[in-house]
């Protein structure tokens, strides 16, 4: 499988949320800073330059803001419906959890089926005209979700200028696509990866 160990670093992004019930499209720019495998922060601002986003995701906690709409969500290890919390945990955070039962290795691309609790994960890589892609589905009672990522840096987890990323919540309809900018060349300030409410919780 793809390698998990990168060091933290910030990407600049560009981002596009749509709410198929409300047929809603939000999109922003921002910054998102990972620590593969323990955190992520992601911190969106719209036209006007006010916040309009500010999601911090660890393995055991969730907190997500949106300051235009005044609302402050948080939780514990579940994914929320209706929220990205799934995507930026799945993708970031825990990419790769779960009971490895079957693979399939080929000039292709490689897949492999893994559980996780009650969930499927459906897993591939492939390489298309020198770039990567990367498709995961995981299935759940009641719920399902998927991402495809095409990039061009080593896995999934060491993100490269120019790669981008689409998650779909298949249950809510939720739709969220983020394009990698920039990379920073200094790593992101280890606080960025600490408790917004600044409760002593830590991660």
């Amino acid at each position: 499988m793809a390698a998990q160990s990168h060091a933290p670093y910030v990407a600049a992004v560009a981002t596009t949320m749509r709410d198929a019930r409300s047929g809603r499209t939000v999109d922003g720019r921002g910054a998102i800073a990972i620590a593969p495998g323990e955190a992520v922060r992601m911190i969106l601002v719209g036209g006007a330059g006010a916040t309009v986003l500010d999601a911090w995701v660890t393995r055991k906690r969730w907190r997500i803001a949106v300051p235009p709409l005044d609302v402050v969500k948080r939780g514990g290890a579940e994914d929320p419906d209706g929220l990205p919390v799934g995507f930026l945990r799945w993708w970031f955070v825990t990419p790769h959890d779960g009971v490895l039962f079957a693979a399939s290795l080929g000039p292709s691309g490689d897949r492999w089926l893994l559980r996780d609790r009650e969930a499927v994960i459906d897993f591939g890589i492939a390489f298309r005209q020198g770039r990567r892609r990367v498709t995961a589905t995981r299935r759940s009672p009641g719920h399902a979700e998927r991402i495809e990522e095409v990039g061009n840096g080593p896995s999934p987890l060491a993100a490269a200028v120019g790669d981008h990323v689409t998650y779909v919540d298949e249950t809510t309809g939720l739709r969220v696509t983020v394009a990698v900018e920039s990379i920073a060349t200094a790593p992101p300030d280890p606080a960025a990866f600490e408790n917004p409410d600044h409760d002593g919780g830590g991660t």
